[in-house]
C-alpha cells in the first residue's frame, strides 16, 4: 500500500523532472523529444515497507508508452516506517444520517431453552363471606311406598314388572341381572355452565372408543374439536388431549378395528364439500380427503378397510343453494395413499315419479332426486357386503353395494298407524292423557341406525325413529293440525288444542290427501315415537320385523319427572324423540340401547330374538341431558372387564359411563 507521504514525494520528483526536461533550450526551432514518466509498485527489495518506482525516459518510438529500453532514470520512493501515533484530534461534526439499509434475511431459529422450574403454589385465598339464606322451597311431593323395590313378583308382562326405585335412578324389569348404572362421567363443557340457557350445548355429541389405547373420542362441536378421553378407569374419565379441528366443524367420529380414528368435518358454508380426516389414537393427523357436502356421519366397515361418510347435502337457509346428497367410500387400507369414491343418486333423477309413488318423500322446491335425498346415517351389514343409508327427511333408506360402490335400491319406510296405539299427542290437555287416534299416522324417519347379526345369521337393523322436518327461511313444511284443511268425514268434530290441534304435521307433497280432492284424509306427523327392527327379505326389500309401538311413551309416563315430552311440552312435536341406538352383547344376550333425546336417559331392550324383543331397563341420569349418541364397549375390550356404554349428552355437555352391576 502506498501512503500519502510517499505519493507526495513521488509527485514532487515528477514535477522536478518535468521542469528539467523543459529546460533543454529556449530555441523553438530545436526538436524536443517527448518525455514520459511510468509509475510501478516497488518490490520488497527496493522498498521493504512498500513504495513506488518512478521510471523516466524519452518516448523515442512515439508509441505513447515508456518502453524498458527507453528508460533513462529510475527512482524509488519508499514508504517510511510507521511513526508513533499522534494525539487524537478534535471530534468532527456529525454527518447526515444515511438511508436505511434493506432488511437482512431471517436467521435460523435458535434451540429451545430448557424448561424452567415449576413455581411454588400460591397461597390459598381467604374464604368469602357466607351468602344470605335463600327462601324456603315449596314442600316436596309425598314419598312413595318403596316396598316394591325390594322384590319383584315375577309377572310376565314387562310393563307390569316396571319398578321405580329412586336410589338407582332407573326403571327396571324384574330380572336384576340386567341392571346397568351410572359409574362415571366427564364434563366436556365448562363446569358451572347453565343448562337452562343452553350454555353447555354442543360440547359432547358423538362418542367412539378404541380398546388398545383405552380412550374415548368425543365430538366437541362447540370447541370445534374431538376430546380424547382416558377411559382406563371408567369411574374417573380424564381428558388426555383436546384435538382441535381447524379445517371446519367436526360432526361425527368413529374408530376402526385397526385403531384408525375418522372424523367427518363440515366446512363453511356447509353446502361446500367437506372433509374426512384420519388420525391415530394420539391425535396425530395421518391423512385427509375430500368428502361431499355437509359430512354428517362417518363409520367403518367391520374389517377396517373402508370408511363411509354420509354427506347430508342440506340447502342453505334461503333454499337457493341445494347440493346433492351422497356417500363417500374411502379406501383406508393404506393411509399414506387414501382414495375415495363419491356415490350419488343422479341415476335416480329420472325415477322421481316412481319413487314418490312408492312412498319416498321428495319434496324440496325445485329439487332433483339427487338434491332432495339427504343421507343422515349409515349401518354396515355384518359381512361388509352392503351398507344401509338412512335418509331421515325422506323417510327412506338406500342400499349401497360395497363391492361395486353403487346404490342398488331406495326403500320407503312407510307410516305407523296410531289408531291401534295409545298416545298423548297434545301439550295443552293438562297432563298425561293416552288415547287412540283415528286417521293419524307417523312417519318413521329414523335418525340413528345400527346393525347386529342374530343367531339365524341374518343382519338386522335397529332404527331410532326420531322424526324431522325441513324448516328453513326459504321453505318450511311444518303445519299445525288445526291449520289443515281436514276432511269432514275423517274428522267430523275437527280438532282442538286439547287433542290434535297442536300436533306438528306436514302437507308436503299433499301428504294425507289420499283421494286427491285437496283436503287431508289422515294427518302426517313426524317420527314414530319408537324404535324398530328391520331386515332385507329374499326379494331385497327392506321390511320391518318389529316395532316398540307405544311402549316407550308409556314407560316414560310411569313418572312424570322423567318424561320431558309431557312436562316439557313435547307431546305436540315428536314425543320423547328416540335419537341414538346401539347394540351390544352381554351375558349371552344382544341388548339394544336407545337414547331418548327429549326425555333423557337410555332405554335397554333385549333383542336376542329380533321378532320378540322385550324391555329390560330405563336408566335416567338427572345431570346428563339430551343423549345424542352412544358407543358400546364389550367386556373383552373394557378396561375393567365389564361392558361399558359411553353416552354423549348434547345439552349438558357431558359424557356418561354406564356399566352393569356384575
Amino acid at each position: 500500500m502506498i501512503n500519502n507521504k510517499t505519493m507526495s514525494a513521488a509527485l514532487m520528483l515528477i514535477m522536478m523532472t518535468s521542469v528539467l526536461a523543459g529546460c533543454v533550450g529556449g530555441n523553438t526551432d530545436i526538436e524536443v523529444d517527448t518525455s514520459l514518466v511510468d509509475l510501478q509498485p516497488a518490490s520488497a527489495n527496493d522498498c521493504p515497507d512498500g513504495g513506488i518506482l518512478i521510471h523516466i525516459g524519452i518516448d523515442d518510438n512515439e508509441n505513447g508508452n515508456l518502453d524498458t529500453a527507453e528508460r533513462t532514470e529510475t527512482h524509488s520512493v519508499c514508504n517510511g516506517a510507521d511513526g508513533e501515533d499522534g494525539e487524537r484530534g478534535f471530534r468532527g461534526l456529525t454527518g447526515p444520517s444515511g438511508e436505511d439499509g434493506s432488511n437482512g434475511a431471517n436467521g435460523d431459529s435458535g434451540l429451545p431453552g430448557e424448561k424452567g422450574e415449576q413455581g411454588e403454589p400460591g397461597e390459598t385465598g381467604s374464604t368469602g363471606p357466607v351468602g344470605p339464606r335463600g327462601a324456603d322451597g315449596a314442600p316436596g311431593a309425598d314419598g312413595q311406598d318403596l316396598t316394591h323395590c325390594l322384590a319383584g313378583d315375577g309377572a310376565a308382562d314387562a310393563l307390569a314388572l316396571v319398578e321405580y326405585c329412586p336410589d338407582s335412578t332407573t326403571i327396571r324389569a324384574y330380572d336384576s341381572s340386567y341392571t346397568w348404572s351410572l359409574v362415571g362421567s366427564f364434563h366436556s363443557a365448562p363446569i358451572g355452565c347453565d343448562m337452562g340457557e343452553d350454555e353447555c350445548e354442543g360440547y359432547a355429541e358423538v362418542p367412539a372408543y378404541d380398546a388398545t389405547s383405552q380412550r374415548a373420542f368425543v365430538v366437541n362441536a362447540e370447541d370445534s374439536s374431538v376430546d380424547i378421553i382416558d377411559m382406563s378407569t371408567p369411574s374417573m374419565p380424564t381428558l388426555h388431549y383436546r384435538l382441535v379441528i381447524s379445517n371446519g366443524e367436526p360432526n361425527s367420529v368413529a374408530v376402526s378395528s385397526n385403531g384408525l380414528v375418522g372424523v367427518a368435518v363440515a366446512v363453511d358454508p356447509k353446502q361446500d364439500n367437506g372433509l374426512a380426516m384420519f388420525f391415530d389414537t394420539d391425535g396425530t393427523l395421518v391423512g385427509s380427503i375430500t368428502a361431499g357436502a355437509l359430512p354428517d356421519m362417518i363409520t367403518f366397515t367391520n374389517d377396517g378397510t373402508k370408511a363411509l361418510v354420509a354427506n347430508e347435502g342440506e340447502p342453505d337457509d334461503d333454499y337457493v343453494v341445494d347440493p346433492v346428497g351422497s356417500v363417500t367410500v374411502i379406501d383406508v387400507s393404506d393411509t399414506t395413499s387414501l382414495t375415495a369414491t363419491q356415490v350419488g343418486f343422479t341415476s335416480f333423477n329420472s325415477q322421481m315419479a316412481t319413487l314418490e309413488a312408492n312412498g319416498v318423500r321428495i319434496f324440496g322446491p325445485g329439487a332433483t332426486v339427487a338434491q332432495d335425498l339427504e343421507p343422515e346415517y349409515i349401518a354396515v351389514a355384518g359381512d361388509d357386503s352392503t351398507a344401509t343409508i338412512v335418509m331421515q327427511e325422506n323417510n327412506a333408506v338406500a342400499t349401497l353395494d360395497l363391492s361395486t360402490n353403487t346404490i342398488t335400491g331406495i326403500h320407503a319406510l312407510g307410516f305407523k298407524d296410531y289408531s291401534t296405539l295409545s298416545l298423548d299427542l297434545s301439550d295443552k290437555d293438562g297432563g298425561v292423557n293416552f288415547q287412540s287416534w283415528d286417521n293419524v299416522k307417523g312417519m318413521y324417519q329414523p335418525d340413528a341406525m345400527t346393525s347386529f347379526v342374530a343367531s339365524d345369521g341374518i343382519t338386522y337393523y335397529v332404527s331410532a325413529n326420531e322424526g324431522d322436518a325441513r324448516d328453513y327461511d326459504g321453505y318450511s313444511e311444518e303445519e299445525r293440525a288445526d291449520d289443515l284443511n281436514l276432511d269432514a268425514t275423517a274428522f267430523p268434530n275437527g280438532v282442538s288444542n286439547a287433542d290434535l290441534g297442536r300436533l306438528k304435521t306436514t302437507t308436503a307433497d299433499n301428504c294425507g290427501d289420499t283421494d286427491g280432492d285437496g283436503d287431508i284424509d289422515f294427518i302426517c306427523s313426524y317420527g314414530a315415537r319408537s324404535f324398530s327392527i328391520w331386515k332385507y327379505d329374499s326379494n331385497g326389500d327392506f321390511v320391518q320385523v318389529w316395532d316398540s309401538g307405544d311402549e316407550v311413551e308409556h314407560l316414560m309416563a310411569v313418572n312424570d319427572q322423567w318424561l320431558n315430552s309431557y312436562t316439557g311440552s313435547r307431546n305436540d312435536d315428536k314425543g320423547s324423540e328416540p335419537e341414538g341406538v346401539i347394540t351390544g352383547e352381554f351375558a349371552g344376550k344382544t341388548l339394544a340401547f336407545v337414547a331418548l333425546e327429549r326425555s333423557g336417559g337410555v332405554m335397554i331392550y333385549d333383542v336376542t330374538n329380533p321378532a320378540s324383543p322385550f324391555f329390560v331397563q330405563y336408566v335416567y341420569m338427572h345431570d346428563h341431558v339430551s343423549p345424542e349418541a352412544m358407543a358400546f364397549v364389550s367386556g373383552a375390550d373394557s378396561p375393567n372387564g365389564a361392558p361399558m356404554l359411553i353416552v354423549a349428552n348434547e345439552v349438558s355437555g357431558t359424557v356418561a359411563v354406564l356399566q352393569p352391576l356384575i
